[in-house]
């Protein structure tokens, strides 16, 4: 990764205003993504597959979201240009 300097204290290095999240707030935001309606569904899909099929099809999917989510966490800087990707739409 480059050398980032920040030429002043409340600007990032790509003329931007710096971020202040925290570990609490992205834990917050990670588990409001995760839990939602898909978690009501899970007791009524685990008990449709049983506990072996249940099981395996939750690390399958586990995997799945681990894999898609470090994708889209290498697409947080271009790797041209080193600027960051500000909306969902420039990282894609």
């Amino acid at each position: 990764m480059g050398d980032w300097k920040v030429a002043e204290e409340g600007i990032d290095d790509d003329g931007r205003s710096k971020r202040t999240g925290t570990m609490w707030t992205a834990s917050a935001h990670i588990i409001t993504a995760i839990v939602g309606s898909g978690v009501l569904s899970l007791a009524w899909s685990m008990a449709q597959l049983g506990w072996l099929a249940g099981v395996a099809t939750l690390f399958i999917f586990s995997a799945i979201s681990l894999y898609t989510s470090s994708l889209l966490a290498d697409c947080y800087r271009d790797p041209l240009s080193g600027n960051r990707n500000h909306t969902y739409s420039e990282t894609v």
